[in-house]
């Protein structure tokens, strides 16, 4: 199970997946190409987008360019197309003229689980790890009946996810609905702090 150093380590590599679709999306106003219809298809798998940052680590700004692309980086920054964002592009004959990152995950295979699901099985696994029993079901009884710990799963869930996505087992637009459904002010600042304070709560209610 996750550890307080994973965490800080998980929202690091984030922010920094983050930061480079940012700069992608301003790059690509002036090198549409950047955004080709291979190059996003390039992205968008784990398995290539390292490939991507190493043939342009040149260009990237610095604190990027000194990132190691592989492993969790990539299936990170490559999750964000399954989860929230998408290409768009215009192509007049075989050249790409305009391209850009917009919200909105690109069209893939029906979401598997949904937000209460998703839930359930983060409540699960957690109090697993620390030797609580138990089910699917009765986790996903307490997500619904402690409502006063709403913030705290959909923080740890959001977070559970984030370690899924690290190893390239993420469940696609799921994601964007737990973030969506976090406080503003959580989404502003989170830290590993905040993350594991959700953490405590969620162990204590399902230890009581």
């Amino acid at each position: 199970m996750l550890s307080y150093d994973d965490v800080a380590e998980l929202l690091r590599l984030q922010a920094k997946a983050y930061e480079l679709l940012l700069w992608l999306s301003h790059e690509s106003a002036d090198d549409p190409d950047l955004l080709s219809a291979d190059a996003a298809a390039g992205l968008a798998r784990a398995g290539s987008a390292a490939a991507w940052v190493e043939r342009h680590r040149h260009r990237l700004p610095q604190d990027l360019a000194a990132l190691d692309p592989h492993g969790p980086f990539a299936n990170l920054l490559a999750s964000f197309f399954a989860t929230s964002f998408r290409v768009e592009r215009v192509e007049f004959g075989n050249r790409v003229v305009w391209s850009r990152i917009v919200l909105g995950a690109s069209a893939g295979p029906p979401e598997r689980t949904g937000l209460a699901h998703s839930q359930a099985l983060a409540v699960k696994h957690l109090a697993a790890s620390q030797g609580l029993p138990m089910t699917e079901a009765q986790a996903g009884d307490l997500v619904r009946t402690r409502r006063d710990l709403r913030d705290a799963f959909l923080l740890w869930t959001y977070v559970w996810e984030l370690d899924r996505r690290a190893r390239n087992k993420g469940k696609g637009p799921v994601v964007h609905r737990i973030w969506r459904s976090l406080p503003t002010q959580t989404k502003r600042a989170l830290t590993a702090d905040l993350v594991w304070s959700a953490r405590q709560q969620v162990l204590d209610a399902a230890g009581a």
